[in-house]
Parts: structure tokens; C-alpha cells; sequence
């Protein structure tokens, strides 16, 4: 695997060669320099140098006095990269919150503090930490279905809103938002197939990225079709176990955040904090 790639920004020659030595040492690629304009540069084809064959860095690395008032948020208008560390900034500018502070100046440990940062980004979330973050809203008429699935949820560490009807999930998601929607296909007034084009309809004109996800006891190839086509993003039988439908949500949620955090990255103000 191709060690990751770290950009220092630094206007002191001697302090970037001192901390790219010590990045080399852990196993990771660094390099240089000492402008905002030359981090940019690497950062995004437009600018000219960027490196076509390695590609963007994996992480910058920048002290707080070479950035300026303005570095920072300059770069990250500019940049996808996962992770910008700034050494020894006072404080975080407004709108950029997953942007990593380092206080300490000793080069070893700040070396030691990149390295964690890029080992922690490289690790998959686990299930429990997904499930922590979700917020889930279940629209079934059945109270015994819908409490047993609200529980069991809970139980995950899901936040959970339950709605009866097509009604009250509409107003739910009016006033919340919601990284999934579980639909039974067989409701009272309005067929789940219906419900889901609403749906649909809904997330796309308010540019929403919740998922959609049929639960029903109608498992036929017809059904599935349907509902795929309704807009739905997944299909599950109630006879399936358990277990496979947590996992399967599980798949919709780690996508949907994949996408998201990849948004967040680019346009940092585009969509709130989770």
C-alpha cells in the first residue's frame, strides 16, 4: 500500500525539513513548502503544479503563522483533503470545525500526532460507531412492529422518531432531519410505493440525502421492483433475520455518510455538523 502523503506548509526551511525527516521516519511521504500559494498549487489541477502522478496529499500540515489570517479557509475552499493539521493555532476560524489543532511545538510530537490522525482516518467505522450516529425515522401503522423495531434500534444506539402514517412522517421530516426512513409497504390511506415517491420527491427538491429503506412482509420480485423504482435505496423482507436487515441498514448509513463527509470536505459549510 502507498504510504500516505503529507503537504507541510511552513515558512521556516529549517522547521519543514526537520518535520518531514520525522515523517519519513514513520513510514509516511512528506513535503514542502512555504506558501499558501505553493499549497494550493499542489492542491488542485487548476493551480499548476499539482502532482498528476501521486495526486493530492493525503494531509496538510501547517503552521499558523505561514497560513496568515486567511490560509486556511483559502485552502480548504480549494481542497478534498481529509485532514489539515495547523501547529500552534490560538484558534479554529469559524465554519471549519473538523479541522485538527496541535498545540504543542515540539517537532516529535507533532510528528506522532499526524501519524495518529492518519491511522484513525484510515480505519473503517465500526458498526456501533454508525449506529451511535444515526437517526432514524420508522413509519409503520402496526404499534407492535413499530415499538418492537424502535427498541431493538435504540438498543444499537440509534436515535429513532416513529410516524403512523404518511402524514406524520411528513411532518417529521419537516422538522428534523433524518439519515434513514423505514417504510412498510402496506399502510392505511396511502400504499408504501406511494409513500416512497413523496419521499423522494421530498429529499430531492430540498437537496436531503436520507435513505430509503422498505420493511414489508410482501417479498415478491414485483414488490422489490416497485419500490426500487418508487425511489426506494433498499428492499428487505420482514422474514429476513434480524441481523441481516441491522446489517443492511448499516450499508445504507455508511454510505450515505461516506457521501456526505466527501461533501462536507469540499464545501464545508454545505451541510450541517452530524
Amino acid at each position: 500500500m502507498t504510504p500516505a502523503r503529507v503537504l507541510i506548509l511552513n515558512g521556516s526551511a529549517t522547521q519543514a525539513m526537520l518535520l518531514r525527516h520525522l515523517l519519513e521516519e514513520r513510514g509516511l511521504r512528506a513535503d514542502c513548502t512555504d506558501s499558501v500559494a505553493g499549497a494550493a498549487a499542489a492542491l488542485a489541477p487548476e493551480f499548476g503544479t499539482f502532482d498528476p502522478e501521486n495526486g493530492p496529499p493525503d494531509a496538510i500540515l501547517a503552521d499558523h503563522t505561514t497560513l496568515g489570517e486567511n490560509g486556511l479557509a483559502e485552502l480548504r475552499r480549494r481542497s478534498a483533503v481529509p485532514a489539515i493539521i495547523v501547529t500552534g493555532a490560538d484558534r479554529v476560524p469559524a465554519g471549519l470545525n473538523d479541522i485538527h489543532r496541535i498545540e504543542s511545538r515540539d517537532p516529535e510530537a507533532v510528528a506522532d500526532a499526524v501519524e495518529a490522525l492518519l491511522k484513525r482516518r484510515e480505519e473503517p467505522p465500526t458498526a456501533d460507531a454508525i449506529f451511535k450516529r444515526a437517526r432514524i425515522l420508522i413509519v409503520d401503522d402496526s404499534v407492535t412492529y413499530r415499538e418492537f423495531l424502535r427498541l431493538e434500534l435504540m438498543e444499537e444506539g440509534c436515535g429513532i422518531t416513529v410516524a403512523r402514517n404518511a402524514a406524520e412522517a411528513i411532518q417529521a421530516l419537516s422538522e428534523a432531519t433524518f439519515d434513514t426512513v423505514i417504510i412498510d409497504l402496506v399502510m392505511p390511506g396511502v400504499s408504501g410505493t406511494a409513500l416512497c415517491q413523496t419521499l423522494d420527491r421530498f429529499r430531492r427538491r430540498r437537496g436531503l440525502f436520507f435513505q430509503i429503506l422498505i420493511l414489508t412482509s410482501q417479498e415478491g420480485d414485483e414488490q422489490l421492483a416497485s419500490s426500487l423504482n418508487a425511489g426506494a435505496d433498499d428492499f428487505i423482507g420482514k422474514s429476513r433475520s434480524l441481523e441481516v436487515f441491522k446489517l443492511r441498514l448499516m450499508a445504507l448509513l455508511r454510505r450515505k455518510y461516506l457521501m456526505e463527509d466527501s461533501l462536507r470536505l469540499r464545501m464545508p459549510n454545505a451541510l450541517p455538523r452530524p
